[in-house]
């Protein structure tokens, strides 16, 4: 009979790919050791860094914009704002109003944390201050010593000395750092600060700064952290007050020019009105307000018309044409961040030209040209002007600008066409007036000039108004809400939850690892190991054994050992004792097996503790009154003879060759019911003796004498006897070794059975923890 489809065939319940949450549970339980150490390794240092942690402070100062609504384009406004206060130039002027490049050190963690307004009433720099380590010394008797420290040579260069006091009241300046001290009477002895290099502390104030919008676009929160309360409310203030200043001059910009130019066309357009209004005036006087009709009321209308429309044209042309000449006249590539403000504007005023109103592709490049600039201020947050992704949008944004100034200059030359037929159209007018009675034509024409002129100039006022009040929302419209206020408390003050995060932490990044070395691991370990992989039925499992140093024995040496150590043979109600009495009942009842007399005992590997299976297992057969046989078939390397201390020749090997009879080589054992038989001679074809008549013959005569017979044969890894003496025998039970015995190899090792007339009986789990072993072991403690 072939082994049985069950062991190798899916059952189609997914038993082997569930999730065995009792398997990570008992490794946490035996590997908790590994979760605590990890722990440890990451909470101790990290609690000592929370320790020494400097303290962090944070400000916030919110911005007001009351106009929003008033704006065309506001997402594009903000988005620019949000690039000026995190541009290089805002930074750099910053640092250096502010001095952020000096930093206090700390001369013990055991004193106060010094705070730099109580060292300098005034600190600034240059924008290239001289940098490395300075002392300021005031030892009391009314002086000051500044000196930079020489770390190479570790001396002092002493670089300004002076009466503390006037230190105080008059700014001091050296290597280009300028300063106050503060009260004379509250300074240390001893102050040591650092001034970084200067263009790293302007990149690392770009990162810090946090500007943030609400939903409503109308105001904006600018945020910062920094060690000094001081500093952090000082910058944050600063870069507020700096942007706010430069919106009040920069928010009427670009438009200052168009003002002016408004203004010019106004004064003209009221001298022209003036000199038509007083001719005008003259004509009516001398017709007598007598003149009109239908007829050239119509035409004057017409022409009145035309020439507004004429007129429109002309001023859209001169608006865009100066917009793109602007465009002409500018270098895109290699400029400052506020030209690139200036050439963006001048760009983004082509596109938002109310001529491309209804220009699909205009409006498409002018969506485009806002998300560009929005990435490029969001890459320039972390990267460089020179870094490859800001390069690659600066020539995005290049080929779109070529794009809108190609557009412009198309629709430019449209509106000349325009121009030219509009104008064709007033002549054709005015010569249908000419033809008109000369004094009605006249006073007609100069009525039709006085209304143009004056609704020209009505027009101008208004937009010359409109400038006026944008110029002013710029300046009043945005302001400081809310500045900075001094923080009392670090943001990192509660170190303590800070320091149990971490040891929390520690703890479940230990837990991972043992679940993790957990999963990688593919030795067999528990039940559902082996119902899930090797689809075989366990028959029982074993509690281990700690046999310690005796595995570095030879065998025969270890044989000697572990024979003091035969656990059943003196029926004690142990854990291990009560396993073997339950595995003796899963062999002898099995409903799936039937009648079992013969069966054989063998393992995947060396070291799995067959052998001392079968010896215990035959003890408890022999104790229920079977009359049991145990026979050592592992003719390379048996070490029953040890066990039980029965000669080793003669033995199986002599009966197989013919040398001696098997009433010769049955040993009568110290427990009542069992008889040993051990491996004999070394011989040098083993399997094939196993696999003879001589063999056949052996069992017949067994099976009459014996109730059972045990065969203990060779790992499945070392021969193949265990196969082959399976076909003689009513079965075949595996021991595997929790922890070792790699669930890949067992599985290829089993299915050696698969091609051979052999039974699977199950397998047996050696070396599990007491309380899987058996679910009694608690009632033995009591």
């Amino acid at each position: 009979m072939g082994l049985d489809t069950f062991a190798f065939e899916d059952d189609g319940t997914m038993e082997g790919q569930k999730l065995d949450l009792g398997r990570y549970v008992q490794a946490l339980k035996r590997r908790w050791w590994l979760a605590l150490i990890i722990a440890a390794a990451v909470a101790i240092p990290w609690t000592i860094y929370v320790k020494q942690e400097k303290p962090v402070y944070e400000a916030t100062a919110t911005i007001s914009f009351r106009n929003i609504s008033a704006i065309k384009n506001p997402e594009t406004m903000m988005q620019r704002i949000v690039e000026e206060l995190n541009s290089r130039t805002f930074a750099e002027q910053v640092v250096a109003a502010l001095g952020l490049a000096v930093t206090l050190e700390q001369e013990s963690e055991h004193e106060k944390f010094l705070i730099r307004n109580r060292i300098f009433a005034q600190l600034s720099s240059t924008y290239n201050p001289r940098a490395g380590k300075y002392v300021l010394r005031v030892p009391g008797d009314g002086q000051f010593m500044l000196a930079m420290i020489d770390e190479d040579a570790d001396v002092e260069i002493p670089l300004r000395t002076g009466d503390v006091f006037r230190a105080a009241s008059d700014t001091i300046s050296v290597n280009g750092i300028s300063f106050q001290l503060a009260d004379p009477q509250k300074l240390p002895q001893k102050v040591t600060f650092v001034v970084a290099p200067f263009k790293k502390v302007v990149s690392s104030l770009q990162q810090r700064v946090q500007p943030g919008l609400n939903q409503s676009l109308t105001l904006m929160s600018v945020k910062l952290t920094d060690n000094d309360p001081y500093v952090v409310t000082q910058t944050v203030n600063s870069l507020a007050k700096l942007y706010v200043d430069k919106s009040r001059v920069v928010g009427a910009g670009e438009d200052t020019k168009q003002l002016e130019t408004l203004q010019e066309q106004v004064r003209q357009a009221q001298r022209d009105y003036d000199e038509i209004d007083q001719r005008y005036t003259e004509a009516k006087r001398r017709a007598g307000g007598n003149v009109g009709g239908n007829r050239y009321e119509v035409t004057v209308a017409k022409l009145s018309e035309a020439e507004k429309k004429l007129e429109v044209l002309k001023q859209q042309r001169d608006g865009l044409k100066e917009l793109l000449d602007r465009a002409a006249n500018t270098q895109v590539s290699s400029v400052s961040g506020v030209e690139r403000e200036a050439i963006s504007y001048v760009y983004k005023g082509i596109a938002n030209h109310s001529l491309f109103d209804n220009n699909a592709s205009m409006v498409v490049a002018r969506q485009r040209l806002s998300d560009l600039e929005s990435r490029r201020a969001d890459e320039l947050r972390s990267k460089t002007e020179r870094h490859p992704d800001v390069i690659a949008l600066e020539n995005e944004i290049t080929q779109l600008y070529a794009q809108i100034q190609s557009s412009g200059r198309t629709k430019l030359s449209n509106l000349a066409q325009e121009i030219s037929r509009q104008g064709r159209e007033v002549a054709l007018l005015e010569g249908q007036l000419g033809s008109l009675p000369n004094v009605e034509s006249t006073l007609l024409g100069l009525e039709r000039q006085w209304k143009q002129k004056s609704d020209y100039l009505q027009s101008l006022q208004e937009q010359l108004q409109k400038g006026k009040i944008a110029v002013t929302s710029d300046k009043s419209d945005i302001e400081i809400l809310d500045p900075a206020i001094e923080p009392e408390y670090p943001v990192n003050r509660n170190k303590k939850a800070k320091a149990a995060t971490g040891g929390v932490a520690g703890l479940l990044l230990g837990m991972f690892v043992v679940v993790a070395l957990e999963a990688l691991d593919r030795s067999i370990k528990s039940v559902d190991d082996i119902k899930g992989n090797l689809k075989l039925n366990v028959l029982g499992t074993i509690p281990q054994i700690n046999f310690g140093e005796y595995y570095e024995f030879q065998d025969q040496e270890k044989a000697k050992l572990i024979d003091q150590q035969l656990v059943t043979h003196d029926y004690a109600p142990t854990p291990v004792g009560e396993a073997y009495r339950s595995l003796r009942t899963n062999i002898l009842y099995s409903k799936s097996a039937g009648r079992i007399q013969t069966f054989v005992i063998t393992s995947t590997a060396p070291g799995d503790g067959k052998s001392f299976t079968a010896a215990n297992l035959s003890i408890t057969m022999a104790q229920q009154k079977s009359n049991t046989l145990l026979i050592d078939t592992d003719l390379r390397r048996g070490v029953l003879h040890n066990t039980f201390a029965v000669p080793k020749e003669p033995g199986f090997s002599n009966y197989l060759t013919g040398s001696v009879l098997a009433s010769e080589i049955i040993h009568e054992t110290h427990i009542p019911n069992l008889s040993v038989i051990s491996c004999g001679s070394l011989i040098p074809n083993p399997s094939e003796m196993l696999g003879s008549v001589q063999l056949r013959r052996f069992l017949d005569e067994m099976r009459r004498r014996y109730d059972l017979i045990i065969f203990d044969t060779p790992p499945l890894n070392a021969a193949t006897d265990a196969v082959v003496l399976g076909t003689q025998v009513d079965g075949a039970v595996i021991v595997v070794r929790s922890g070792k015995t790699n669930r890949e190899v067992a599985r290829k090792k089993i299915e050696m059975f698969q091609n051979v007339q052999a039974k699977i009986l199950g397998v047996i789990l050696n070396g599990t923890t007491v309380d899987l072993a058996h679910e009694g072991y608690s009632y033995y403690q009591y």
